[in-house]
């Protein structure tokens, strides 16, 4: 692109003062210059917005996948020994109607409660998905990547969760999709399969029931990647690049694009944990709800495929992982951003809690030992490969090893935040109480739904009041600086393990920030850092590119009491709200 325009002038340029080699010189020297502006100044693929809402296409409802549906199945009777025939012809007559891609009546989709509904002891679900792209009449690329978006809700319908959010349709998602389209991808919001009991009266039922939902919730995203690699081979309708397929999962969904390429292997589902004492087995009967690649299983409707399942790269904001021994080597990258004092999700290592209940259900790992410990396997090595030259990664990386007041008591009262590339720590203020600490700022809703509404808590506790409790200044403003960050962090980064941006091109520098004054300068030992907005980060690196300082900031001025730093030429990073400010600094 800098080659046609630059080609054409230069030569107009020559021709016009081939006997004057100093307005050549001058002329040439202005001609690249203004290039090189005009070169910074184009948008980049896949990390800029390159495109308009308004030349962003939705469809929605693309129904992609048939299966049991486990909010309206009565587990009882299951189980019965009277109902065995009857649940055994319903599964034969199921599976016959799928593989004959015949139509399944419609009492099969009804609950008993409903009429009609009551004949059927096996109930099903259509799975559907939602997809923001690029207009395919404006859009020149021939294939378009793809972002699976995982939505939030604790594996149960909004309202009846806690929350007012939990559904592919939340304000958050369509945002966020809509921020990937723009950005040149094809973001998908997809559905999966709820239901498990939180209000179980043992710990035993309430993790087995949570477990199924993962596992099952993991198939249907199997299901989902080979529906798009399949419809890439049969006409691709929607310009797919199936080749480049990334999982975003945010909450409850960032549990499942964490399990869904570590979860490999049988043993895996046999941990300590996963053994239900009662019989001694694994609560994930395979036999029962399918095996690891999503298919076959008694009461699972997805059939073998020779359509693989692998993904490029996975990503998640407040979620965590079943169990850290998961990851291995060759694992897909992992990318994620996490509430340091996220009291649902834990940010290291911990117990997943039923948010109405505050009941516990099973122990996970976090985003700080998750992402460490993918980079410690070299999983996460490209990441590593960044350049310290945009904010967010400043910012991210300006916390690293950083120690902090966590949720708990001591000797629980703190917690170092590790250097885990491909992680984005948030840390926000410290809460009054456990429960009243952050969780998903990036998330804002209608306070007025039927789901906002809904009573969770005696006497009167709504839904809306419940959630605002771990986001207390919610609002639409604030859900868009944190998409802001969510786009700068994660978005380029997925472009990266897709092999669609270099790490140089995540580099590349906005316009230099003004207002910023350091002093004084030359410094001796203490120098404080100034501008007329907020700092979020400062970075202080020698000529070489080493970091010698770093720091996260909260507010508008700072002041390093200590540098120790030899005598000798320094820059220093500031990273603002605006974007990033750089100032030569003088040791004397």
């Amino acid at each position: 692109r800098c080659t046609i325009i630059v080609l054409p002038f230069l030569f107009l340029i020559l021709s016009q003062n081939i006997l004057n080699m100093k307005k050549i010189t001058l002329s040439f020297l202005m001609l690249c210059a203004t290039a090189s502006a005009l070169l910074a100044q184009t948008p980049v693929r896949f990390k800029n917005e390159v495109f308009t809402d308004a030349q962003i296409q939705v469809q929605t409802g693309i129904k992609f996948a048939t299966n049991f549906n486990w909010l309206i199945i009565n587990q009882s009777d299951l189980t019965s020994l009277v109902n065995q025939t009857q649940v055994y012809n319903e599964i034969v007559q199921l599976k016959t109607l799928l593989a004959t891609k015949k139509a399944i009546p419609t009492k099969y989709y009804l609950p008993k409660a409903a009429p009609g509904g009551d004949s059927t002891i096996l109930k099903v679900t259509d799975l559907k998905m939602d997809a923001y792209m690029p207009n395919p009449s404006i859009d020149n690329m021939a294939k378009r990547p793809i972002i699976i978006y995982l939505h939030t809700g604790d594996f149960l319908p909004p309202g009846i969760n806690g929350s007012p959010c939990g559904d592919k349709g939340d304000s958050s998602v369509v945002e966020i999709c809509k921020g990937f389209a723009r950005r040149g991808f094809i973001a998908i919001a997809i559905d999966y399969r709820l239901g498990w009991n939180p209000i179980a009266t043992t710990e035993q039922e309430r993790r087995g029931t949570l477990l199924n939902a993962v596992y099952r919730s993991i198939h249907d995203t199997k299901e989902c990647v080979r529906v798009i690699k399949a419809l890439e081979a049969q006409g691709n309708p929607y310009k797919f690049d199936a080749s480049k397929i990334a999982l975003f999962g945010e909450g409850t969904g960032g549990y499942i694009a964490s399990a869904y390429s570590t979860l490999d292997k049988y043993a895996e589902i046999e941990l300590p944990k996963f053994i239900n004492p009662l019989s001694g087995k694994s609560y994930i009967d395979t036999s029962k709800v399918g095996y690891l690649d999503g298919t076959k299983g008694a009461l699972n409707l997805y059939f073998p495929s020779a359509t693989d399942t692998k993904v490029q790269v996975t990503a998640n904001i407040g979620g965590a992982l079943a169990d850290s021994s998961w990851l291995e080597a060759g694992d897909a990258p992992v990318i994620s951003m996490h509430c340091v004092r996220d009291p649902f999700a834990p940010f290291n290592n911990g117990t997943v809690i039923v948010p109405t209940t505050n009941e516990d259900v099973v122990e996970v790992q976090g985003a700080n030992i998750a992402v460490k410990r993918a980079q410690r396997l070299g999983n996460n090595a490209i990441f590593a490969t960044i350049p310290n030259g945009d904010p967010y990664t400043i910012k991210a990386r300006s916390l690293y090893n950083k120690t902090v007041d966590y949720l708990y008591p001591a000797p629980d009262d703190k917690i170092t935040i590790n250097n885990g590339e491909g992680m984005y720590p948030v840390l926000l203020p410290k809460g009054p109480a456990i429960l009243y600490n952050q969780a998903s700022p990036w998330q804002w809703w209608d306070s007025t739904t039927a789901a906002a509404t809904r009573v969770v808590a005696a006497p009167s506790t709504t839904a809306h009041m419940a959630s605002k409790a771990s986001n207390p200044d919610m609002s639409k403003s604030k859900s868009k600086r944190y998409q802001d960050t969510i786009h700068g962090y994660i978005t380029p980064r997925i472009a990266l393990a897709m092999g669609l941006l270099t790490a140089n091109d995540l580099s590349v520098k906005s316009a230099k920030v003004t207002g910023v004054t350091i002093y004084p300068n030359p410094a001796q030992n203490t120098l404080t850092v100034r501008y007329k907005g907020a700092i979020n980060a400062i970075t202080i690196t020698d000529l070489s590119g080493k970091v010698v300082f770093t720091t996260e900031v909260s507010g508008n001025s700072y002041t390093i009491p200590s540098l120790n730093l030899t005598k000798g030429m320094y820059i220093v990073n500031v990273a603002t709200e605006a974007g990033l400010a750089n100032e030569k600094l003088m040791i004397k």
